[in-house]
């Protein structure tokens, strides 16, 4: 196993155990924001995109112009509402958005340079004075995604946190240690498994992250 990965728990919270996604889903971490491209935390400052990060908004909207996607979830946060608005104007749909789909709140961090301890906050070991802990984050957007993927052809469109909040419970086939900017993804959930496909090319998205097994800006 990755040794940067946290580990699929033995014993899940029985809450986290219980919920279950219905159907397939696209998901799309927002563009590049100044802070993604300047490795400070962010968290849930409503940070804009960046030119490049709208840039990448139109790639990916370009991507999944073809896709048969009828409903489009998103944090209200403006990077990532703004990035679900520019595909939903090539699908002529309109963005529906739940705050339990903000990113993780880093509390008095937010707006640092990316911290040496943000490692451990995936793995659970650092909890940020005025803002939430890992488990915290964890039990407020799993079932947040499940219900986003309540309706079939749905794209979610939030954060970095909330992939490794996913791969913090279920196996990625492929795995994706670290997730790009707007790089857009199809995934099949198949019990303890998603099963995942990447769409367009990676060179389209920054490499900007700051998940457990990179240590970048948020």
């Amino acid at each position: 196993m990755d040794a940067s990965r946290p580990e699929i728990p033995e014993a899940c919270p029985p809450a986290l155990r219980a919920v279950r996604f219905a159907h397939p889903f696209w998901f799309l971490r927002h563009g590049e924001t100044v802070y993604n491209r300047d490795r400070r935390l962010q968290g849930q400052r409503d940070t804009a995109l960046s030119p490049l990060g709208r840039r990448q908004a139109e790639a990916a909207a370009e991507t999944l112009a073809g896709a048969p996607i009828r409903r489009i979830v998103a944090s209200p946060l403006q990077r990532a509402r703004i990035t679900a608005e520019t595909v939903a104007a090539r699908h002529r749909l309109g963005v529906e958005t739940d705050a339990a789909l903000m990113e993780c709140h880093l509390g008095i961090h937010e707006g640092e340079a990316y911290p040496p301890w943000m490692p451990d906050y995936w793995q659970g070991r650092f909890a940020p004075e005025g803002g939430e802990s890992f488990a915290a984050f964890r039990d407020r957007v799993w079932p947040a995604m499940a219900r986003a993927a309540a309706a079939p052809g749905t794209l979610i469109v939030v954060h970095g946190g909330l992939w490794y909040a996913a791969r913090s419970l279920v196996r990625m086939v492929p795995d994706i240690a670290s997730m790009p900017n707007c790089l857009p993804l199809r995934v099949r959930p198949e019990g303890a498994a998603w099963q995942v496909e990447r769409l367009g090319s990676a060179a389209e998205a920054t490499t900007q992250d700051f998940g457990p097994a990179a240590e970048r800006g948020a």
